[in-house]
């Protein structure tokens, strides 16, 4: 008998339920994703000073036999066991993973939020980076926040202007 299984999100999480699941040859595992590349997060802080473009390809990710699906889902029928996507297709599973990942916290440190540039998705990295590449290298830059990222982020700036 076999179990069809879908997960929603190829982030950290949908990409490792999928890649285990997959290990057991009962099971069928559709993977469904917004974008047809896997953001590496934790690389962000790499893309911003310069070094790494922080995604990479599921082929290089998914294990072998896992179902990509580049779509969005717009609708989940749990009653029937599928989910709508917003192509039109439906795709029907037996078992669901929802696993569509986080957000950024909202900035708490006055002015922030009006005039420091977020990189805790793909999109705001690569605004970021696009700011960086259109001031002189010489310019004062200040990372808000004190936690792994913002270490990581002002570390590799620093690291990208030789100092």
């Amino acid at each position: 008998m076999r179990t069809d299984v879908v997960v929603i999100g190829g982030g950290y999480a949908g990409v490792m339920a999928a890649n285990r699941l997959r290990q057991r040859e009962d099971v069928v595992v559709t993977l469904i994703n917004s974008r047809p590349v896997f953001v590496d997060r934790v690389r962000l802080h790499q893309l911003v000073g310069g070094s790494h473009d922080a995604v990479a390809d599921y082929g290089d990710v998914l294990g072998e036999g896992v179902r990509l699906v580049v779509d969005t889902v717009v609708r989940i029928d749990a009653a029937g066991r599928s989910v709508l996507l917003s192509s039109g297709s439906t795709i029907g599973y037996d078992y669901l993973i929802y696993a569509v990942g986080s957000a950024g916290a909202e900035p708490v440190v006055p002015g922030a939020a009006e005039f420091a540039h977020p990189i805790a998705g793909l999109e705001e990295a690569r605004r970021l980076r696009s700011v960086l590449d259109a001031v002189p290298a010489s310019a004062p830059i200040a990372v808000v926040g004190g936690g792994p990222t913002g270490i990581e982020t002002a570390a590799e700036l620093a690291e990208g202007d030789g100092t």
